[in-house]
């Protein structure tokens, strides 16, 4: 009796438990974009990235900066020695002697480190661009596969039902083979298209299995809920050369190009400027216990060093023709990716018209299919058409079907191309889209 009752006990646990746990809620994109904007390590890429920049950044200040360094020094020796001056007894070595300098180093004037300084803040700003537009890149990711997902269940879906049409079908046509009112190819065509069906099934359902796995390692986190549907993306018009004006200008790389270019100008100036003299001040304070011949223990002493340089053997010749070459490299980049981006923002509006037109075309072709499988599965249950008609109706019916998930997900997909080609995010009111600063021209 004690045996029944704590299996009963424990049975209701486990059912308590069950009806407890809640299921995982429906994924919203936004709410994918922020999830993988938090645990994918592109963030922390980008954000590396741009701390290394801005450590570069302070490297080059850090030439004009004032250096202090301190000195000290023990000295153990054998004996002391000293001397008689006048009535003094004056040590010149003691025995145990210590020695402390402080040096302070200032670059008074240095032209070279001006440019560089300037051509590190420009890198700063270019960074922050690309570090930008590498989040930017992960969330149209994270969108196309979140549609792959939906397609990929979409078509699932129709899989599932051409099963359970093509199950009733070889049920039926079996009964009929047997009271003799069907051929036999009828029943093997109706398994055959069955067989087809399961293989077809199968193959969606690892395509459900293997997009959830590229929309969970893109969030870092497992999918298990349910995916919505995302509201319609905001239609940006279809005018090629006022939307390639809009994706020159707002565009994050062309940005970050433009300000690679200025930084390219301004190393370019370095080597120009190394002909210029240069000043610089060392001011040192000695303390010690060995006073010697002066007497004095502290001392201090001050110069100005003027620097420079008449001939070097070519150098500076040399690094300003590698940084003019590289400056004309930044600018014919520049000019190359403004011509794609025209190009990506006019191919884009090509292929969004193409795909519209598909979706249109396959919406009529599925719902004709729809209704041809319906009038011939009524006709199929009352004996007026064949297996054969029905298993060609339903392979209709799901190639149609598939086809409009195919087209679906083609449109949703041109409509995220021309939002990215344009510089914009899949969502208008993406928590990551940057307050940029302007780009010199």
């Amino acid at each position: 009796m004690r045996h029944h009752v704590t299996t009963l006990s424990l049975t209701l646990f486990l059912l308590a438990g069950a009806a407890g746990a809640e299921a995982p809620p429906p994924l919203t994109l936004a709410r994918a974009l922020e999830i993988a904007r938090a645990g994918n390590e592109v963030g922390a890429i980008a954000a590396a990235r741009l701390e290394r920049a801005e450590a570069a950044r302070h490297l080059a200040i850090s030439q004009l900066v004032p250096g202090l360094s301190l000195t000290s020094v023990y000295t153990r020796r054998a004996r002391e020695v000293s001397r008689r001056v006048g009535d003094d007894n004056v040590t010149i070595q003691a025995r145990d002697a210590l020695n402390g300098t402080l040096v302070l180093d200032s670059v008074l004037f240095n032209a070279r480190s001006i440019p560089g300084i300037r051509a590190a803040s420009r890198a700063l700003a270019a960074q922050r661009f690309d570090s930008t537009e590498l989040e930017r890149a992960l969330a149209f990711e994270v969108g196309t596969t979140f549609l792959a997902v939906l397609s990929a269940e979409r078509l699932h879906e129709a899989a599932a039902r051409r099963v359970e049409v093509a199950t009733r079908t070889a049920e039926d046509a079996r009964i009929r083979l047997d009271a003799g009112l069907a051929a036999r190819n009828e029943l093997t065509r109706s398994e055959l298209e069955l067989a087809s069906a399961r293989l077809a099934e199968t193959q969606a359902t690892n395509a459900v299995r293997t997009t959830r796995l590229a929309l969970g390692l893109l969030l870092a986190t497992p999918v298990e809920g349910p995916l919505v549907e995302p509201e319609p993306f905001a239609e940006p018009g279809r005018d090629a050369s006022a939307l390639a004006e809009r994706a020159i200008a707002s565009s994050g790389e062309l940005r970050a190009l433009a300000e690679r270019v200025e930084a390219a100008r301004q190393r370019a100036l370095v080597p120009a400027l190394g002909f210029v003299p240069t000043l610089d001040l060392r001011a040192i304070y000695r303390g010690t216990n060995e006073a010697g011949l002066s007497g004095r223990e502290r001392d201090w002493s001050a110069a100005i060093t003027l620097g420079w340089s008449l001939f070097d053997g070519g150098r500076r010749r040399a690094e300003r023709v590698m940084a003019e070459a590289d400056l004309h490299e930044a600018e014919l980049t520049l000019a190359r990716r403004c011509r794609e981006v025209a190009a990506a923002v006019e191919r884009a509006l090509s292929d969004l018209e193409t795909a519209g037109a598909a979706l249109a075309q396959a919406e009529v072709r599925a719902e004709v299919a729809r209704q041809n499988a319906e009038e011939v599965g009524e006709r199929f249950a009352q004996g007026l058409a064949s297996g054969l008609e029905q298993a060609d109706a339903l392979v209709s019916r799901f190639e149609a079907e598939a086809e409009l998930a195919r087209q679906g997900f083609a449109l949703h997909v041109s409509q995220l191309q021309l939002l990215q080609a344009l510089g914009e995010w899949p969502l208008s009111s993406s928590p990551s889209e940057p307050s940029a600063p302007e780009v010199a021209s």
